[in-house]
């Protein structure tokens, strides 16, 4: 992945309201966290603490569950050759990555998200490699999760598995989702759900944008790296960018904005 939209008011852990205006002031979202420029781990605590740093609208995360039922961040079914569904924390943990952390749980994630008033965190519910109903789990761990943190109004969950968003709407319809698109076929116009674009897709079909906007479906795009494609998507005026680049994407923003004045 990869990637949505952030449109709701955000609780503070100390219980002072925060506007949407405040939160989300521009529309960068970092893909597995800021992890380029400073050749960190991908998905790692510490590009997401990057990502905040820099005041990225959102960063977006790949989660599995592990066998003994833990949500990680990993984007690939293996984590350094081991299968992520099929081995248990402990086994995951006994490897490292490059920065010396351990794989990143979900929960250490939301302790950091709920904490602050700057970025919401994408999830990517990965399409389970082991069963529909190991997938099922995984969704089902997460909403506990978020629950327990208080999470709700700081996530954005996303999936290429279009039942597992329905399960999240039918469980907790507080929490938004976006469904991933790459294909043009499996476009969906779901207010409920929001889309989260290919970029090749909507280069390819600008209107899709105005019809998602004429509908009041919210948009991302991923993943966008091009200066050039980032400023035809500003341009265009899409929700939310999600890029591995987000400080060039964030001066481009701050250009474009100015222009605009």
């Amino acid at each position: 992945m990869n990637k949505i939209t952030l449109t709701v008011m955000l609780m503070l852990a100390s219980s002072m309201t925060v506007s949407s205006q405040e939160f989300e002031s521009h529309r960068v979202v970092a893909h597995r966290g800021a992890w380029k420029a400073d050749k960190l781990p991908e998905n790692s605590v510490a590009s997401f603490k990057r990502a905040i740093e820099l005041g990225c609208a959102g960063s977006e995360f790949d989660v599995y569950l592990t066998a003994d039922s833990v949500l990680v961040l990993n984007h690939d079914t293996k984590f350094q050759g081991l299968p992520v569904e099929k081995s248990t924390l402990a086994q995951l943990q006994q490897k490292k990555l490059s920065n010396g952390e351990t794989i990143a749980l979900l929960d250490d994630i939301l302790k950091i998200l709920t904490g602050q008033d700057k970025t919401v965190a994408f999830l990517e519910i990965k399409p389970s490699a082991v069963s529909k109903e190991h997938g099922f789990a995984a969704v089902d761990k997460m909403l506990e999760t978020v629950e327990r943190h208080k999470a709700a109004d700081w996530i954005i969950c996303i999936s290429f598995d279009y039942s597992y968003l329905q399960r999240i709407k039918e469980k907790n319809p507080k929490i938004r989702t976006a469904f991933l698109i790459e294909n043009q076929a499996d476009t969906v116009f779901d207010r409920k759900m929001g889309m989260d674009f290919n970029r090749e897709i909507l280069k390819a079909n600008p209107n899709m944008i105005k019809a998602a906007k004429a509908k009041g479906v919210n948009t991302n795009v991923w993943t966008v790296n091009n200066p050039d494609d980032m400023k035809y998507f500003l341009e265009q005026n899409v929700d939310y960018i999600t890029t591995d680049e987000p400080i060039l994407l964030l001066q481009l923003e701050k250009e474009h904005v100015k222009n605009l004045k």
